[in-house]
C-alpha cells in the first residue's frame, strides 16, 4: 500500500506542479514529486534488499526481474528423521515412485482458507489434485509478487496447522499396514532441527516454478517405542517401508557395493540428511 501512496503522490505533485503552480514553486514541486518516485523505485528496493540479505536472490528474482507476474508453486511440509541402529526409516510415497522420510504436507485449515485468497491470492495445486487425506494440503499458487510476504506469513505460525502428529499417525500408525501400534505410539515427542527452503526452480515437467520447504524434525522415542522401532527393524524391508543408510540415501538409492539401484530414494531426503538444499 506504501509504494501505491507514494507513486500516487509524486504523480499527482508532478502534475499539480507542471499546471498549477507558479513559475517560482513549479521546480520545488516538480522536484518533490520527482524524489518521491525515485525514492519508490531506488531507495525502497534498495531497503528491501538490504533487509533481505539473506534471501537477496529470491526478492530480485520475485520483485524486480521478471518473476513478477507469474505464480509460484509452494510446497509446505515436514519431515519425521527416524533413526534405528544408523539406518532411517523410509516410507513409500502416493505420489511419486520413490520412498521418502515420514511426514508430508502441512493441511490448510478451514479458516485459513479466505485468508489466503484475501492476503495472498492464492490458488489451489491444480498441477497435483488433491482428495480425501491429501485434500487441502499447503500444496499452492501464489503470485511471485506476494512469494516473500507469504513465506514470512507462513513461518509466523500463526492462524495455520503447526501439529506434526497427523502425517505421523497416518503414515504409520493408521495407514498401509498400521506399521506401528496405537498402543505404543498415542503420541511422539520430537525435536524441530530446522527449516530447509529451496530456492525457485523449475518443477519437472509441469512447466511452472517452484520453492519447496520442509521442516525437519528428528524422532525422540520413549524405551517401547524404541524396543517396537528396533523390532520393526530386524523385520526387514517390505514393499511399503525401506531402512537405509546415510550412504544409500546420499546416493538416492543407489548401492556404491552392488553397483546397482536398489529404489528411488526422493531428493528431500538427502536434504533433510544433510540440512541442506541441493541439486541432486
Amino acid at each position: 500500500m506504501r509504494y501505491i501512496i507514494k507513486f500516487c503522490l509524486g504523480v499527482v505533485l508532478i502534475i499539480v506542479g507542471y499546471y498549477f503552480v507558479s513559475d517560482n514553486l513549479q521546480p520545488e514541486i516538480i522536484g518533490a514529486g520527482i524524489l518521491l518516485l525515485v525514492d519508490l523505485l531506488i531507495l525502497d528496493a534498495f531497503y528491501d534488499l538490504i533487509i533481505n540479505w539473506k534471501r537477496i536472490f529470491l526478492v530480485l528474482k520475485c520483485k524486480y526481474l521478471g518473476f513478477s507476474n507469474q505464480y509460484i508453486r509452494f510446497s509446505m511440509s515436514y519431515l519425521y528423521r527416524i533413526k534405528v541402529n544408523d539406518k532411517y526409516l523410509l516410507v513409500k510415497s502416493s505420489n511419486f515412485p520413490h520412498y521418502q522420510l515420514v511426514g508430508g504436507k502441512y493441511k490448510r485449515l478451514k479458516s485459513t482458507q479466505s485468508l489466503l485468497r484475501k492476503e495472498f491470492d492464492a490458488k489451489d495445486d491444480i498441477k497435483l489434485a488433491t482428495s480425501g487425506l491429501m485434500k487441502h494440503d499447503y500444496a499452492l499458487f501464489v503470485p511471485a509478487k506476494k512469494a516473500i510476504k507469504f513465506l514470512d506469513w507462513f513461518n509466523t505460525k500463526q492462524d495455520r496447522e503447526i501439529s506434526h502428529w497427523r502425517e505421523f499417525y497416518e503414515e504409520l500408525v493408521d495407514g498401509k499396514g498400521k506399521i506401528l501400534s496405537r498402543e505404543n505410539f498415542p503420541y511422539v515427542n520430537y525435536n524441530y532441527v530446522g527449516t530447509i527452503t529451496t530456492p525457485i526452480k523449475r518443477t519437472p515437467g509441469w512447466n511452472c516454478y517452484e520453492i519447496l520447504q520442509y521442516d525437519i524434525l528428528d524422532l525422540i522415542p520413549n524405551s517401547k517405542q524404541k524396543k517396537e522401532l528396533e523390532a520393526l527393524l530386524e523385520k526387514g524391508d517390505t514393499d511399503y517401508i525401506k531402512w537405509a543408510d546415510t550412504e544409500l540415501i546420499n546416493s538416492l538409492g543407489h548401492c556404491n557395493k552392488t553397483q546397482k539401484l536398489l529404489y528411488k530414494i526422493g531428493g528431500h531426503t538427502k536434504w533433510a540428511l544433510n540440512m541442506k538444499w541441493s541439486k541432486d
